[in-house]
């Protein structure tokens, strides 16, 4: 990976913490998240950890949909937490791809059963089913 690369993803990984703890304080949620700087020296760990979600963020120049090994990536590192990956080609929209299970928590856990969605969508999605979660992965904070 080129350090150009490198610093393209940081800074995405920037912006995506400041979105996801706008949002946090927005809603009265006592949580701010950082990167995970831990992530560039051991495998297996998620760009962003918050309460219930490991995220994933990646920001490419071409392309339109997630690549199939982001996905994997992200569900590997994310444990019992639920996988959340980010992602974002050059001029086009911020996309969040995430397991059906966490817009609706009662169905089957698996994370390749999966949906994507707008990133104010995804806090939406946070927003309404916030108490669901803290009742169910209260044990992966």
């Amino acid at each position: 990976m080129s350090a150009l690369s490198r610093t393209k993803g940081a800074t995405f990984e920037r912006a995506i913490v400041k979105e996801i703890n706008n949002f946090f304080e927005s809603e009265g949620i006592p949580f701010s998240c950082k990167r995970n700087l831990d992530q560039y020296q051991l495998a297996d760990l998620t760009d962003i950890d918050i309460p219930f979600h490991a995220v994933e963020c990646k920001h490419y120049k071409d392309g339109w949909a997630y690549k199939p090994e982001w996905l994997k990536q992200t569900v590997e590192a994310a444990g019992e937490k639920i996988p959340v990956l980010i992602f974002k080609y050059n001029r086009k929209p911020i996309q969040v791809c995430l397991p059906m299970y966490a817009i609706n928590p009662e169905w089957e856990v698996d994370p390749y059963f999966n949906c994507v969605v707008s990133l104010d969508h995804w806090f939406e999605i946070l927003k309404r089913n916030w108490g669901e979660y803290r009742c169910k992965y209260s044990s992966n904070i």
